[in-house]
């Protein structure tokens, strides 16, 4: 079997457990003196630590090679696009207020212009689409 680029830290880490494991089995099984026990415990608390920060490392280093994000970088842009939504909410109000103004009808011609009924009314011919003629 072809050999990784990175190692497989699920399986250091199980094989780290399963020493630390039988070693505190031995010590439990002997002479179960509270210094011993006391000691066991310490550096399998402290191997579990340091196994934890170096798993983190090796995952943050596997993520950078691969180009992803890592859950912190994750976390921070969860953190700005909430800011960014809040920006967005206190702004919403003044633009609904903005848009709920009553708007003029939307026609070719100005507000002051007479519509093509009232000039025929008022004796003018109305335009009704391109002169005769013209193309």
């Amino acid at each position: 079997m072809a050999s990784s680029l990175f190692p497989d830290p699920f399986q250091i880490w199980r094989e780290a457990l399963s020493k630390l494991e039988n070693d505190a089995n031995a010590v439990a099984a002997g002479s179960l003196k509270s210094q011993e026990v006391l000691q066991s415990l310490h550096q399998f608390s402290s191997a579990s630590l340091g196994m934890q920060q170096w798993f983190e490392k090796t995952i943050e280093e596997y993520l950078r090679r691969a180009n992803l994000p890592s859950r912190k970088a994750v976390d921070e842009l969860a953190v700005s696009l909430r800011r960014i939504e809040e920006k967005l909410d206190r702004l919403l109000p003044q633009a609904a207020s903005a848009t709920s103004a009553p708007r003029p009808a939307r026609t070719r011609r100005p507000p002051g212009a007479a519509s093509s009924t009232e000039a025929v009314a008022a004796g003018k011919p109305a335009r009704r689409g391109k002169p005769a003629g013209r193309g």
